[in-house]
This record gives C-alpha cells, structure tokens and sequence, in this order.
C-alpha cells in the first residue's frame, strides 16, 4: 500500500463522526446567554448532520490535505464520506450500511464489520472513531475528559481526554451560531506526533 493511500485512510479514520444531511439556516451572531448546561443538552441530542470543508494531516515532515464532505442518515444507518484532492479528483469513498463498511481508495475496495478494526488493519492506526462524534460538538466522550471553556462565550477551548490508553488534545476556534447552537468550524486533535487540523466551511443541520 502506498504512502499516499496509507496517509489518506488516517484522514478518514480520524473522520468518523455521526452526522446528516438537511439544509442550514443562515449562521449569525453567536448567542452568549446559553448555559453550558443548555449547549450540552442541545448537542448530546444532536445526531444528525453534514458538514463540508478541509482537512490536513501532519505528521513529521509528511502532510496531505483534501477536501470533505460527509454525510450521516441515522434514521437508515447509512452515512458517506468523500475525499477529494485539489484537482477535484475523488481519492477516498467510505460508504456504511449499517454494521458493513465498504473503503474503496485507488481502485480498491476494503470491506469489514468493525470500522476501527478495519481502519486499524489498513493503517496500523487506533482511531477513536466513536468518542470524534462527541469531540466534534465540544463535548466529553469519558467522565475522565477534562474540557476548558472560554470565560466569556462560556464555549469549549480545549478537551484533553485518554483514549485507549493514549492521550488527545483537541482545540477548537472560530465558531458560528448554526440554527439554535454554536459550532466550532476550525479544529485540531494531536496525539504525540500525529496532527489533524480541520476548516469546515458549511454545517448542515436539521
């Protein structure tokens, strides 16, 4: 497998996240006098949405960066991911149908019943697949996870967290009311020397 194939199945293992597709109301100014309480109470019941934009991967003197679109239907257990390099052309397509898993990548397909195993065996990467989905919404996946807030905003800054063993730090920046809830759309989650940074140009939310 080559360096290229291998680097952009670590974009799409650090990718899977739950989401949907349904069109956005306009983003606007962001409403401060939620309570974390309340935020979390919205997010956590947050499951269905869409986002696109661009994603980087860095680690040591390598970098590879594409374009994403990603799209989960929880109501039939299907979601897609597509990646795309500068010049349009598709380089990664994930597609879930419940518990089957289907990664075609330069004219292969990999097929499994366990994404983070699969992932694991194309790679040799642990990904923490299922605690993204509530990373990505500024939220803690363990009692354990620890999440600084802003002072004013009152939105998350950092979560640090251990996963399986390996320890996560993810920041977030730059965000925008999207329909009844603020949404990070500039990321970063490092891990030793693995870096991901994340620009999402367009939430889409029910």
């Amino acid at each position: 497998m080559t360096l290229f194939i291998r680097i952009t199945l670590s974009l799409l293992a650090l990718m899977l996240i739950n989401g949907c597709s349904t069109q956005p109301r306009q983003a606007g100014k962001l409403e401060t006098n939620q309570t974390i309480e309340q935020r979390n109470d919205k997010l956590s019941q947050l499951n269905d949405w869409q986002f696109k934009g661009k994603i980087a991967f860095i680690q040591s003197d390598k970098r590879q960066s594409a374009s994403i679109i990603w799209q989960h239907q929880q109501s039939i257990n299907k979601q897609t991911l597509d990646l795309t390099s500068y010049l349009g052309v598709n380089v990664l397509h994930l597609e879930s149908n419940n518990n089957s898993h289907i990664i075609e990548v330069d004219g292969e397909s990999y097929q499994g019943s366990n994404l983070e195993q699969l992932i694991y065996s194309l790679t040799g990467l642990t990904i923490p697949t299922d605690a993204l989905s509530y990373w990505l919404k500024g939220l803690s996946y363990n009692i354990n996870d620890t999440i600084n807030y802003h002072f004013e905003s009152k939105l998350p800054s950092i979560i640090t967290s251990e996963y399986n063993n390996e320890h996560w730090q993810i920041t977030y920046a730059n965000y925008r009311q999207i329909n009844d809830v603020q949404l990070a759309t500039t990321f970063t989650f490092k891990r030793d020397d693995l870096l991901i940074k994340i620009s999402i140009n367009e939430w889409t939310l029910p």
